[in-house]
């Protein structure tokens, strides 16, 4: 388990960096917010295809070298695409790469751990998370500094170094897990087949699907630009204001790994993420405690969130697969969320789709307990 973390730590650093990092060299470069939209959209949807198919060859020949094999590489070399990088094209290929990257880490991470940590499922997956947003939190920081003191070259050359130290752990778990079985096509696509799963397996999928339109978009694309274009945030401002975000989420997941997942966590929850939402657009100079807050309760939501996915995959053949499968109509989500959220941002403000953050994840919460209690 502390390889994954370390994997996972390393993995995270870069991805968290690259959030900010890529929104602002776009705007650096004069590019409008709804062609931002467009390129950062594309890593769900690539993501969506091959994860997939990651994840069914991972069920057949084994999880462990996939970090290796592919995470390493794709990490790396998706880092050195932006770093030289001239054009919006350029920059789509660079998201085509960290799709891989993250398809290649997520095809199998779970599965990792529901294999080392057997009756622990949920308390090491939320734990994960945790490590993850810290790491984000961390690379946050790196990325927002990097950029205002040293630029955005010296900063994507940092996380080029980042990347390329994830072969460390990666190659000390090369013989943690082995599989006899040599993997043929028409077996890959046969575990794909999506018939079969029980009505239960298919809400859950639902339900994460709407913590994904609270958040994702948000992240991923509206609160740099925000912060840059109506708050009038430097890059350290930006990179701090994410890091305290991800830190605050991920102290929260640490802190409350044994507390129960019930009504009133919910209604806790939910009350915070709307109230916020709700206030975020016109926030002036308390956007960083609406932004805190709203990290409090993502924090919280994610205890839900693993909770559910495990109940759902943790005991199943093909854990892998499954979890992919669990997974596609939030990716949908995604990359439509991303890809509309940019033109809905320009032409009617920031406030629709700040408000509708804070709905969706009172669904998600509520769905997520009903999950849990059926």
């Amino acid at each position: 388990m502390k390889r994954i973390l370390a994997i996972s730590f390393l993995n995270n650093f870069v991805s968290g960096a690259l959030t900010i990092t890529i929104p602002l060299l776009l705007l650096e470069r004069n590019v409008d917010l709804a062609e931002i939209g467009i390129v950062v959209s594309v890593l769900p949807l690539v993501f969506l295809v091959i994860r997939l198919f990651m994840a069914a060859l991972a069920d057949l020949v084994g999880w462990a070298r996939f970090y290796l094999l592919l995470n390493w590489p794709g990490t790396f070399f998706s880092t050195l695409t932006y770093f030289i990088a001239s054009s919006t094209p350029a920059f789509l290929l660079g998201k085509i790469i960290e799709a891989v990257k993250e398809s290649s880490y997520w095809a199998v991470n779970r599965t990792a751990i529901f294999s080392l940590s057997p009756k622990q499922e949920e308390k090491e997956a939320t734990r994960n998370m945790a490590v993850l947003w810290f790491s984000a939190a961390v690379g946050s920081a790196v990325a927002g500094l990097g950029i205002a003191y040293m630029g955005f070259s010296f900063t994507l050359s940092i996380l080029i170094l980042a990347s390329a130290t994830i072969g460390i752990p990666a190659a000390l778990l090369w013989q943690t897990q082995r599989q006899s079985s040599r993997a043929r096509i028409l077996n890959v696509i046969s575990l794909l087949d999506p018939r079969g799963r029980e009505k239960t397996f298919w809400f859950v999928s639902f339900a994460i699907l709407f913590y994904s339109l609270a958040q994702y978009p948000l992240v991923t694309l509206l609160l740099p630009v925000f912060m840059s274009q109506q708050l009038g945030y430097g890059y350290t401002a930006i990179g701090l204001a994410y890091m305290l975000y991800y830190a605050i989420a991920s102290s929260v997941m640490f802190g409350t790994l044994r507390m129960s997942l019930g009504v009133k966590r919910v209604a806790i929850q939910s009350l915070i993420a709307l109230f916020a939402s709700f206030l975020l657009a016109s926030s002036g100079n308390y956007f960083p405690a609406l932004l805190l807050a709203l990290a409090l309760a993502h924090g919280l939501g994610m205890g839900f969130f693993e909770s559910i996915i495990a109940k759902a995959a943790k005991n199943r053949k093909t854990v892998s697969v499954d979890i992919g499968l669990l997974h596609i109509p939030m990716r949908f989500a995604e990359f439509s969320s991303v890809l509309f959220a940019g033109f809905i941002a320009q032409s009617h403000g920031y406030m629709p789709i700040f408000v509708s953050s804070g709905v969706f994840f009172t669904i998600f919460s509520c769905l997520s307990l009903y999950a849990l209690k059926a």
